[in-house]
């Protein structure tokens, strides 16, 4: 009996660059076809993070509208990355399945300590010939415990991942793949503790790797980032057990001059129309234009932490400037010009923090090295300064930094360094490299999710 020839095209990491995704669903369409006209078996899949908050389709729809986009591409199976379910919530993975024509994978991720959160699957088993099937397990990163603000739970991916292997194999399910979010360093370790496994098809890293890697017996492959490429796995498997006879992993660059896939720009246009319906929703009404200012007191940093601190009941706020992309304009606000101006994902909190971490994180703030800095997780604008409610500050621009800040008054009140105060904010204000406050271990948040900084205001 002749082996069974089998084509794997895998992305990851594209993080909703469009007119990228547009000529890369063109180019990935034309390879499968070459394929399967050789006799190939195909299939497409991705290891996470295909959406981005910074794409209002992904931003008004928190991430489901997207769906309609990967199908349209003709995926036929997705790890869960970080693009959507951190952001937004594991909540949001329900409806971003719902709308999917393609199982989507995250086997380390548990709502409390064993069920999985809906519509998401641990693994699934692909009939390929006669009873020959392909066994896929899929995993996500914990990304350093944020997942459980969420109540999610993430056990030891390698011992999950064993135990999955373990079932597959009890199937007769060969060869088994795993198809990772879990970042490069990670894969490693999953390829040097796990056994049973053939191939890891991986994300999160955003490393591209032309050849793939193998580590303790497994190939690893990556195929970079935002819609530049495309990897391909070619395997040759018995057609009696499924056992491995031959496996290569390469990279193949989008042309440049690729033209964009007609089904795809039908499929953008359509969500682009269900998104326009959304964001002409009028949600409120400004009497003045709203001002933006990244490193002075503002409009918009007023009203949302006056918004945070109201509705967290809280005796002052403290929140970013860079959680804002622009001013809002002076009468009708439509959700279209919130979510221009905020589409943070970010969500309130309340803290009781000390006095001298208060003033800490002021002095952080106000330090133009800090303020000044340009992060990944701001989408572009800079950190800024902090913007305040209940708070009043005065403090010495040329001052040396460190000892900027020379008064605070709460609630009209001079604070003491020594006295807990209740304060709102939101995560990015306590997240690592651009929060301005340091939570002690023990220190307590308490968090409001799945709500978003827009929905606050």
């Amino acid at each position: 009996m002749k082996p069974l020839e089998i084509t794997l095209f895998h992305t990851n990491d594209m993080h909703a660059r469009l007119d990228a995704m547009a000529q890369l669903s063109s180019f990935g369409r034309k390879l499968r076809k070459e394929a399967e006209a050789r006799g190939r078996l195909t299939f497409f899949w991705d290891a996470g993070d295909a959406a981005d908050r910074h794409s209002r389709l992904c931003s008004i729809t928190k991430g489901a509208g997207f769906s309609s986009i990967l199908n349209a591409m003709g995926y036929s199976l997705q790890t869960m990355g970080n693009d959507i379910a951190l952001p937004y919530g594991p909540q949001a993975m329900a409806d971003v399945a719902r709308r999917a024509n393609f199982p989507i994978l995250a086997a380390n991720c548990r709502d409390g300590r064993s069920p999985l959160p809906e519509g998401l699957q641990e693994k699934i088993i692909i009939p390929l010939l006669h009873h020959v099937q392909m066994g896929v397990i899929g995993l996500t990163t914990p990304w350093n415990g944020l997942y459980e603000v969420f109540g999610l739970h993430f056990p030891d991916f390698c011992a999950i991942t064993q135990e999955l292997i373990n079932e597959l194999n009890t199937a007769k399910a060969a060869p088994i793949i795993i198809l990772s979010h879990l970042g490069l360093h990670d894969d490693h370790r999953l390829a040097n503790e796990v056994s049973g496994m053939d191939l890891i098809i991986g994300g999160h890293s955003h490393h591209l790797l032309p050849e793939g890697e193998e580590v303790n017996g497994v190939l690893i492959t990556q195929a970079g980032d935002f819609a530049k490429a495309i990897g391909r796995v070619d395997l040759v498997i018995h057609p009696q057990d499924g056992k491995l006879i031959s496996r290569k992993a390469s990279v193949l660059m989008v042309p440049e001059d690729e033209k964009p896939d007609p089904a795809m720009t039908e499929a953008i246009a359509a969500l682009e129309h269900e998104v326009d319906l959304l964001m002409s929703q009028p949600i409120g009404i400004v009497e003045a234009a709203l001002d933006l200012d990244h490193y002075h007191e503002c409009d918009m940093g007023n009203l949302t932490a006056d918004a945070l601190r109201l509705r967290l009941k809280a005796d002052a706020a403290v929140i970013s400037s860079g959680l804002f992309h622009k001013g809002l304009p002076q009468g009708t606000v439509t959700l279209g010009d919130l979510d221009a101006a905020c589409f943070s994902s970010a969500n309130p909190c309340l803290t009781s923090f000390r006095g001298t971490q208060i003033k800490q994180a002021l002095e952080l703030g106000l330090d133009p090295a800090f303020n000044q800095h340009l992060h990944h997780s701001f989408r572009g604008t800079p950190i800024g300064i902090p913007q305040v409610s209940g708070m009043v500050i005065q403090f010495d621009p040329n001052a040396e930094i460190g000892n900027r800040v020379k008064n605070v008054f709460i609630q009209g009140e001079p604070f003491s360094l020594d006295r807990v105060y209740p304060i709102a904010h939101t995560d990015a204000e306590t997240m690592p490299e651009v929060g301005y406050f340091q939570v002690d271990e023990g220190q307590q948040t308490q968090y409001e999710v799945p709500t978003i900084v827009r929905e606050a205001i």
